[in-house]
């Protein structure tokens, strides 16, 4: 398992879906995957899924498996990509929501996507050459 300085837990609802969105939106690499537990990288950073069974003593387990909650809500997930049009449009074709197109910012172009479980992924690419 990856052994870098940061590790984001996220809880999913659909561990083989949120998977497919990370490796095929994001690009991050996927390097364990269990029943329960799936651990990813993108650029040294892990991302682990955790599905509500793997943990049934945490103290959230019977708020986020209410039927409707919105597991994200408040939760951003920034990560740098390498080509912003290339990854909003895989996004969209799996159905998942665009929040923002792609555009243009002082440090690049950025775009928002409402991902698995509401989790809200602001990707974006770096500006090259520029100040």
């Amino acid at each position: 398992m990856p052994q870098g300085a940061l590790s984001i837990v996220l809880w999913a609802t659909d561990l083989h879906d949120f998977a497919t969105f990370l490796t095929t939106v994001v690009g991050a690499k996927l390097h364990t995957r269990h029943p329960g537990f799936v651990s990813l990288t993108v650029e040294g950073a892990e991302i682990q899924l955790h599905s509500d069974e793997s943990f049934p003593g945490h103290p959230w387990r019977e708020a986020i498996s209410s039927e409707g909650s919105a597991r994200g809500i408040g939760t951003e997930v920034r990560i740098r990509v390498d080509t912003i049009e290339k990854r909003h449009k895989k996004a969209i074709e799996l159905g998942y929501v665009s929040i923002q197109q792609p555009h243009e910012e002082s440090t690049g172009r950025t775009c928002q996507i409402m991902g698995p479980d509401g989790y809200f992924f602001t990707l974006w690419e770096p500006q090259i050459g520029g100040s």
